[in-house]
Order: C-alpha cells, then sequence, then structure tokens
C-alpha cells in the first residue's frame, strides 16, 4: 500500500474542520482521506506543541516543579514569585498555565490544584423564608446588616462558621474569619451543643483579644445561642438567608483554605488545638493576591 504524506494545504484544510467542531470522521469524509490520518496528524501536533511549551519555559516548569504546593503555594503565587526572582526569563500568565494542565501538557493534573471543581446541584424551589423575632435587637437578619459593613475597611467585622470531619461523629472546628483583613482562627469543638460552642467562642475571643464589631453566621444549630456571646460582647449577630453560603463568601473561601491541610472524611478526634494554631498561621502567613501578593499579618499590621 502507497502512503502519501499530507501536504501544507491539506493540514490547513484539516485544522479549519476541527475549529468548526466536526468530529474526526466527518472531517476524513469531506476530505477524502481515512480518520486514522487525522488522528495521527493531531496527535503528531500535540506531541510538538508540548515539547515546544517544555523549550520556551523550561526555567518556569523546573521553578513550578520545585515550589508549587497545593496547600500554602498555588500557581498564582508560584508565577508571582517567579517574575521577582527571574526578571530577565520569559514567564506564562497564569490563564497559560492553567490550559497547560487542562489540556495535560504539563506535570500538574486537576487533581492536584488547590481547589477541585464541584459538581453543580439541581436548583430547588423557592426557598421559603426564615420568620424572624426582632423583638430581641441583638440578633437580626442578614439584611438589616449596614451597608458600611460590605466596605470591608475596617477590621472587627467577623464571619463564624464549623468545619465538620467524618459523618456521626461529634467533633469539629470552627472557624473565626475577619472580613477585613482574611486572618482567620480555629476553634476545636468536641461537642456540637449550642451553649457548649458559644462558650468556646466567647472564651477564644476573649483569650486572645479578638475584635470585634460584629458577628455573621448560617442557621446552623450550633449557632443557636451565639447571641449570648454577642450581648456580652455588645455588638450585633446576623444570620443568613437559609442556604445561602454566599452570604458568608468569606468564610466560605478560607474553609477551603483549611481543607487544603484537614481533607474532607478525615477524623478530627486526634487533631489537637496546637494543630489548628499551626494551619491558621500558614493562612495568615500565605501571601494573598487580592491584597496584591501581602499576607494577612501584614495587612493586619496597616490598621
Amino acid at each position: 500500500m502507497n502512503y502519501t504524506q499530507l501536504t501544507e494545504k491539506k493540514k490547513a484544510q484539516i485544522d479549519i474542520l476541527l475549529d468548526q467542531g466536526l468530529s474526526m470522521r466527518k472531517t476524513a469524509k469531506v476530505l477524502g482521506i481515512h480518520h486514522s490520518t487525522i488522528s495521527r496528524y493531531k496527535a503528531g501536533k500535540y506531541k510538538k506543541r508540548k515539547i515546544d511549551i517544555e523549550k520556551k519555559y523550561e526555567i518556569f516548569i523546573k521553578y513550578l516543579f520545585d515550589h508549587y504546593d497545593r496547600r500554602t503555594c498555588s500557581i498564582e503565587i508560584c508565577i508571582h514569585k517567579f517574575k521577582q526572582s527571574h526578571v530577565t526569563v520569559k514567564c506564562p500568565t497564569v490563564k497559560q498555565v492553567y490550559n497547560w494542565i487542562n489540556e495535560g501538557k504539563i506535570f500538574l493534573t486537576k487533581e492536584k490544584l488547590c481547589y477541585k471543581k464541584r459538581r453543580k446541584k439541581r436548583k430547588s424551589g423557592m426557598m421559603e423564608h426564615f420568620q424572624w423575632n426582632l423583638e430581641h435587637k441583638t440578633v437580626l437578619p442578614i439584611s438589616l446588616r449596614p451597608k458600611n459593613i460590605e466596605l470591608r475597611n475596617e477590621i472587627g467585622h467577623l464571619e463564624i462558621d464549623s468545619i465538620v470531619g467524618k459523618r456521626n461523629e461529634y467533633d469539629s472546628i470552627i472557624s473565626i474569619v475577619d472580613r477585613c483583613t482574611r486572618k482567620i482562627w480555629l476553634i476545636k469543638a468536641e461537642y456540637k451543643n449550642e451553649y457548649y460552642i458559644d462558650k468556646k467562642i466567647y472564651e477564644y475571643i476573649i483569650k486572645h483579644q479578638i475584635p470585634v464589631k460584629s458577628i455573621t453566621v448560617d442557621n446552623g444549630l450550633e449557632f443557636n445561642a451565639l447571641g449570648l456571646t454577642a450581648k456580652k460582647l455588645r455588638v450585633k449577630l446576623y444570620k443568613c438567608d437559609p442556604y445561602c453560603s454566599f452570604q458568608r463568601g468569606t468564610n466560605e473561601r478560607m474553609n477551603g483554605m483549611v481543607r487544603r491541610f484537614i481533607p474532607k472524611g478525615r477524623s478530627l478526634k486526634m487533631i489537637p488545638q496546637i494543630y489548628l494554631d499551626d494551619v491558621a498561621f500558614e493562612i495568615n502567613f500565605m501571601p494573598k493576591k487580592i491584597f496584591d501578593f501581602k499576607s494577612s499579618f501584614e495587612v493586619e499590621s496597616k490598621y
């Protein structure tokens, strides 16, 4: 059987038809060639592109391999540090690196990234609104939270949430996050009793002298008695609407960082408070893109 090389014109036609969304078999039928020819051409083009990337960005890829850590040094932080230490070396953009990962062109995979994509949940019907009792002015719905808290220009406005471990386990972690500096504190809780949780949070805030001007929590049963802490501290407690975790977006984001150190499904029984203090320190010391790669400690020092 005689084989002929693809001409440059034929290669261009293949690229155009594939870019238009045609399958390899359909493209082969249109051009009058076998579909395996297109498959081999595509594989060779991909391999050549991968080699070109490795040669062009060899220094950066080696730096990324040596310094990337999904817990404390993300891709964006690696790029930022690489630009500072290798001024004259060509550096790709963040988008380019993520494109390489999606296409499988470098050593990193989606499973090794800091944040993993989750399946979208089915949209439920119309949410029922919680009936608030406004007689006690300490506990209020989030709709009554002052607009100045949204500006994030002063420390002391806290968001509080709980992080659970294994199913049917009483132990949990209470995370406290400052909306302005994104500084996080972690508390080990051995029970889910609302009065126990309230006492743990109050004692921790007093012991560590955490500035408090307002508190925002979700509708978890463990926070039902947190109004007592708010009353002692003489601040307002705001409760989010049901199924609206985005109203505590800062807390949810920081909990995701905690999960880098304590993955889902891991038992929390043997995790001591001293380890949680170390995790909180690592996160607070971590450079954050939102602060121009400054840490929460550096941001806090300005206030």
